[in-house]
């Protein structure tokens, strides 16, 4: 059992990194060394503090599971690129030591590591993690971000251009998580590989939009307002890498959806709350949470009430 849960470890996250390599080469070439150096802090740090503390347990340390790789990595694209590299630092270490080891591995979790790492950056760095002054260069709003935007309920027409700056993630945010395009391609990949879990990523994206498209933070047309809060912040990234965890996901397609469905009301009504400028992985820690409760939920299966 033990090897069959490694043999899905390195399977589940070995497909989630190949998927990170197009998030981070835009974010290189938008960025430069800078995002090297982030992502370079990140992943280290989530190796070692697992490797220390699967010493410290005298617990077997896996590499080639890949999970805490994955966590280091993921942390890293939803941080700025210019972000001081102890931020990225402690968040890795807080999700691999917090929210990580004490459950068994990457596998085993009851949260979503990286969210819980990023999380608790939002609560300690709240000014930094959300500071894009960083960023240089024509974008779409210069160096305000467009989650910054909605919060502050601006209004805003969008041309050709800004649609395209929006797809291609050419807009200040988080460094790795902006381009739909990449993303629908990491949907796509997924599709193939694990198709069943991107039922939790089609309930989450549809009452997005729909919560987008009916209430509006903007002085805009509701589509417009669909697609800024789509592409704003970690919206798409979390859906995608984070709402498919596989630790995390209930069982049954019904359940997928439905996990999915609340996550992304959660994180709606989180970002009407105006805490933070980009609430999604508190949004996906309580999905988790409630992902639990759905185990509890009697089901019928060969006539039987399990």
């Amino acid at each position: 059992m033990a090897e069959n849960k490694n043999y899905k470890s390195t399977q589940v996250f070995g497909d989630y990194l190949i998927m990170l390599i197009a998030p981070f080469a835009l974010s290189f070439i938008y960025y430069g060394s800078s995002a090297v150096y982030v992502t370079a802090a990140s992943i280290a740090t989530a190796v070692i503090c697992d490797a220390a503390a699967s010493a410290v347990l005298r617990k077997r340390f896996r590499l080639k599971n890949l999970d805490s790789i994955f966590t280091g990595a993921a942390i890293a694209m939803m941080m700025p690129a210019g972000i001081a590299l102890y931020v990225p630092v402690i968040a890795a270490a807080f999700a691999v030591l917090v929210a990580k080891v004490p459950f068994g591995g990457g596998i085993n979790a009851p949260f979503v590591p990286a969210a819980a790492g990023f999380a608790f950056s939002c609560v300690c760095f709240k000014e930094k993690i959300f500071d894009y002054s960083f960023v240089t260069g024509a974008k779409f709003l210069g160096s305000s971000s467009i989650a910054s935007m909605l919060a502050k309920g601006n209004s805003v027409h969008l041309n050709s251009g800004d649609l395209i700056d929006i797809l291609c993630g050419n807009s200040a945010g988080p460094m790795g998580t902006g381009c739909i395009l990449i993303l629908a391609g990491c949907c796509a990949y997924l599709f193939v590989k694990r198709r069943k879990a991107l039922l939790s990523t089609l309930g989450f994206v549809g009452v997005c939009a729909a919560f987008a498209f009916l209430f509006p933070r903007v002085n805009a047309s509701g589509l417009t307002s669909v697609i800024l809060e789509l592409s704003s912040g970690s919206l798409m990234f979390a859906a995608v890498f984070f709402m498919t965890d596989f630790s995390t996901m209930p069982q049954g397609s019904l359940f997928g959806i439905l996990y999915g469905a609340v996550g992304g009301l959660i994180c709606m009504l989180m970002r009407l709350s105006g805490a933070y400028e980009e609430p999604i992985c508190f949004a996906v820690l309580l999905a988790n949470a409630f992902a639990r409760l759905l185990e509890y939920v009697p089901v019928r299966k060969g006539g039987d009430r399990k």
